[in-house]
């Protein structure tokens, strides 16, 4: 039985040594060194003498005074005081020093963040190796933000304590008139945590679209700053590249801007909000299917799991009367959706259904995109 840790070379009090100090303070004193050990202990000579070793380094005993063969109890309040007070001082002083030298340290910050800044001015791009420095300077960017920010958010819905981190950061941004646009795939739309977000965000201004596929990650602010997964060399996108090289930050907008104009809006928490891009959805999944992608690879580019995957195709075979995916292909063809989707197209449902499948009721339909089915029909 251990009672307490091992501090700085001092022996561990263990079940020996507190049979011999109980026997002390019964008795009031005990001569360590006498020819047998008490009875009562039930312990060896040996032994008897190694747990007044270990008593007296603890002071827990001492020698009696005038009688040094002698040992006598010491208060366990005064014995800690004696031994654990220096160890105390000592580990007080370590503190403060380590504080000095972390004060020291941080005073030349200012002085990296300005080289680091030139530097980077002059080579275009910033390495961010982990994901602890890649979020330090996303807040430090966003914290410096001051007309738009706009990001791509690839796969379904963002994990919960992503977005709890950065609801108050985007949230102040919203605050200081930022304007905050975001993309995402389709799928995230049956996230219940994404749905809450994009909800209190959208209140607050920001503005959300939704597409059925989507580039790699990417955060622009102020089109000037612009933050990239680390991909090259097989890297898992943890890590981030910070560009300002202005032409390629150029490029990011222009990406931007052309998949936010053909996304469709998003607002949060729906009932309709995942029927909305139904027709958007069985299009890419024909689109993918028709070039012979796998399921795992169209789950990939999808951004949804391969099981809900699976089960989009299997409705989408059922709606189009097929029996196979060859021939869902022939007549998603003769349908036209294998076609390039006409700008005045979108929004609409014109997959045509398998005679059983006819008179089920309809995807609900946005009230806006009912409104342009009536501007195309006009």
């Amino acid at each position: 039985m251990t009672i307490g840790a091992n501090l700085d070379g001092l022996p561990q009090l263990d079940a020996r040594a507190v049979a011999v100090f109980e026997y002390v303070l019964s008795r009031g004193s005990l001569k360590c060194r006498t020819p047998d050990a008490p009875p009562a202990l039930g312990l060896t000579q040996e032994e008897v003498e190694a747990a007044c070793r270990t008593l007296l380094l603890l002071r827990l005993l001492r020698p009696a005074p005038g009688r040094p063969e002698e040992l006598i109890p010491v208060s366990p309040d005064a014995a800690a005081a004696e031994v654990v007070g220096p160890l105390e001082e000592r580990l007080a002083r370590d503190a403060a020093h380590a504080q000095s030298v972390r004060d020291d340290l941080h005073s030349l910050m200012p002085h990296y963040r300005a080289a680091r800044r030139r530097r980077s001015h002059r080579e275009g791009i910033d390495l961010l190796p982990d994901l602890s420095a890649a979020s330090a300077m996303l807040t430090e960017a966003a914290a410096d933000c001051r007309e738009e920010v706009f990001s791509i958010q690839p796969g379904g819905g963002r994990a919960p304590h992503r977005l709890g981190d950065a609801i108050d950061r985007d949230l102040a941004m919203l605050r200081r008139g930022v304007r905050m646009r975001t993309l995402y795939q389709h799928s995230a739309r049956s996230s219940l945590s994404t749905q809450g977000y994009v909800e209190t965000l959208a209140e607050a201004g920001a503005e959300y679209r939704t597409a059925a596929e989507l580039p790699d990650r990417a955060v622009v602010f102020d089109r000037a700053v612009a933050f990239l997964p680390r991909r090259a060399g097989g890297g898992s996108g943890e890590g981030a590249v910070l560009v300002r090289d202005p032409d390629v930050v150029a490029y990011l907008c222009r990406v931007f801007e052309q998949h936010w104009s053909g996304a469709t809006p998003f607002l949060g928490t729906s009932e309709a909000a995942y029927k909305e891009v139904g027709h958007s959805l069985r299009r890419a999944l024909v689109g993918l299917l028709a070039e012979g992608a796998k399921d795992e690879v169209i789950a990939r580019r999808m951004g949804m799991s391969l099981r809900t995957c699976r089960r989009h195709i299997a409705d989408l075979l059922e709606e189009l009367g097929a029996e196979s995916r060859f021939q869902g292909g022939v007549l998603a063809e003769r349908a036209g959706l294998t076609a390039p989707e006409h700008p005045a197209a979108r929004g609409r449902d014109e997959t045509p259904r398998h005679p059983a499948a006819r008179g089920r009721d309809e995807t609900p339909r946005h009230p806006a995109a009912r409104g342009r089915d009536e501007t195309a029909r006009g």
